[in-house]
Parts: structure tokens; C-alpha cells; sequence
């Protein structure tokens, strides 16, 4: 595969309080023909998540239309498990009417960093305002998933409901003296993608060993039918580097060595890390990867191109 990167689409000037820094896990819908709409989560100063939206031309993506001006999604009420921060999980259009944001949200407990689940809202006029479904994590705590159960994509399956990829975080790792949560990759489905059986989640992708974590999953279906999905890992001496995976039934993943996104130019908004793919296709058939840079997307959001000149792999929606 060959992708072209295009470069930086867009990063929070620090006008808003709200949004002072950061466009974590972007996330892209097709909001018309001529537009994607990129969900994120853009930071205070406080470091604490909120998800806004960025409109940009399906034709130019580094072209932006609008930019939200209040948060489309803010924190959850005090003592609720989103109450501390949100990103973006996937977004997805059952119909006209229907757009869901999956949305994974953060609480501070006293003897752990962080607990991290999943929620969902729904929004009826195209992605302008959202309503919560409910107060609580649609994917809540399981044995494999002790501090987190984040939902990162879902889509509709042909046969019927629902199948949803996901990470689980159950422990920590200490490095240089600071925590950080150690999760890995699984799959499930559900009748209709807001009930889930967390018992019947199958692990497809853990870290490698000189890995200590693996997640945010994002897997989209070819034409023939086969899938392909994208997560990003951190290895034992902090190396962020995403890799692609694919898989003919969309739950047993081999693992590619692709270099998809290679590190950008030293000085550049992607030096450091290449991290958070997701991959959309334009009504056009042209094939973006958007994807955060240095430290975890405090440096902004960025797209790639894939180049024709080394031919389509079509994909069978348009949707990540």
C-alpha cells in the first residue's frame, strides 16, 4: 500500500477555553457529497477532553469549512463515568435521522489513573447536537476489562446486527517512574449496537513482546468482502507506531508490517508519532487516512491520500 501524507488539516488555535490544544482520535463521517465531517476530542487547559467537529472538503481535506464553536458532546455529569473527560470512539449513520457517537468516557478514582468505558449519544439533525442514550457506559467493566472497555469501531452487518471492535485495559505499566494502561484488541457483536454481552467479546490482537499495549481498532470491510483494521501500539521504550491487519471474517487478524504513515520530518506537527488512523472513503472512491501526530494528537490532526498510481483497493462503504 502506498499512502501520500498531504499534511496538517487541523489543530485548536488555544482561542477557546475549552479547546485550547489536541484533536485526539479523529474520526470522519460523510456529512453530504462535498463534505467529512472529523470528530475529536480537543483539550482544556486542563488537559480534560471535550468532542467538537471540524468540517472539511471531501475534495481538499486540508480546505476547512467550519469549526465547531461550543462542544458537540461535553462532560458528564459530576460522579458519572464521563465526568472527566471524552474521545471519540466511532460515529455511525443507521440512518437519515439516526447518527451515533461512540464516545469513550473518563472518571479520576483515588487508587487507579483513570477508569475509561464507553457511551454513546445520538444526534437527529446531522451531527449538529447530540443527546446522551443513557447516563451510564453502554460497554462497562468485565474481568477482561477491569479499568477499560472502549469501543473504537462498529459497523452493520450484512446478515443483521452488529459487530464492534474494541480495547480492554485489566492492568498497568510503569515506566520511568509514570502509569500507563496496558489494553489489547477485541471483537463482538450486538442485535442492535447499544446492548452488548461483554461475556461474548473473542481477543483478536494483543501486543507484541516488546509491546505493552495495542488498541483503538478501526476496521472497515472491502468490496470482496475481506477486512481490514488499523490499531496503534506503545512499546517498552515509548514508540507509538500504528500497524494494519487483515482478516477474511472481520475476527481472526494476521498482522501486517505495512508502514502506512511514516514519521514526518524532524521539527514537523509529526516527528515524534504517527498514531489513530481512520480510514474513510469519499463518494468519489478516494481514500483517506486521517490521523493524529506528536504526543497523542496535541499537535493536531492530519490526512494521507492513497495514490492510484499504485491502484484501488475498493472498499465497500463509505464509511470508516
Amino acid at each position: 500500500m502506498s499512502w501520500q501524507k498531504i499534511g496538517l488539516v487541523f489543530c485548536p488555535d488555544g482561542s477557546s477555553d475549552w479547546a485550547r490544544h489536541s484533536f485526539m482520535t479523529p474520526t470522519p463521517w460523510m456529512r453530504d457529497a462535498g463534505t467529512i465531517r472529523l470528530f475529536g476530542g480537543m483539550r482544556d487547559d486542563n488537559g480534560i477532553s471535550r468532542i467538537g467537529w471540524v468540517d472539511v472538503d471531501a475534495a481538499d481535506p486540508t480546505h476547512v469549512k467550519a469549526v465547531s464553536p461550543t462542544p458537540v458532546l461535553d462532560l458528564g455529569a459530576p460522579g458519572m463515568f464521563d465526568d472527566n473527560g471524552l474521545i471519540l470512539g466511532d460515529v455511525l449513520e443507521v440512518s437519515r435521522d439516526e447518527l451515533r457517537l461512540y464516545y469513550v468516557g473518563f472518571q479520576l478514582v483515588e487508587k487507579a489513573k483513570f477508569l475509561a468505558f464507553t457511551g454513546v449519544a445520538i444526534s437527529r439533525d446531522r451531527g449538529d447536537t447530540f443527546v446522551r442514550f443513557q447516563p451510564t457506559p453502554i460497554l462497562d467493566r468485565c474481568t477482561d476489562g477491569t479499568f477499560i472497555g472502549a469501543l473504537h469501531s462498529i459497523s452493520k452487518m450484512a446478515g443483521g446486527g452488529y459487530r464492534a471492535w474494541i480495547s480492554r485495559g485489566r492492568g498497568w505499566q510503569t515506566l520511568q517512574g509514570r502509569q500507563y494502561p496496558k489494553y489489547d484488541c477485541w471483537t463482538l457483536t450486538s442485535t442492535d449496537g447499544l446492548h452488548f454481552d461483554n461475556a461474548a467479546a473473542q481477543q483478536i490482537i494483543t501486543p507484541n513482546s516488546d509491546e505493552y499495549r495495542i488498541g483503538r481498532p478501526r476496521a472497515n470491510q472491502l468490496a470482496d468482502g475481506t477486512w481490514e483494521l488499523r490499531a496503534t501500539s506503545d512499546t517498552l521504550s515509548k514508540q507509538y507506531a500504528s500497524y494494519r491487519f487483515t482478516s477474511v471474517d472481520g475476527v481472526r487478524f494476521d498482522r501486517t508490517e505495512d508502514v502506512e504513515l511514516p514519521r514526518g520530518n524532524s521539527g514537523s506537527w509529526d516527528s515524534d508519532m504517527t498514531c489513530y488512523p481512520a480510514h474513510i472513503a469519499a463518494p468519489d472512491g478516494t481514500r483517506y487516512l486521517f490521523y493524529n501526530g506528536n504526543d497523542m494528537g496535541r499537535t493536531g490532526v492530519g490526512v494521507a491520500r492513497w495514490d492510484v498510481d499504485n491502484g484501488e483497493i475498493p472498499v465497500l462503504s463509505l464509511r470508516s
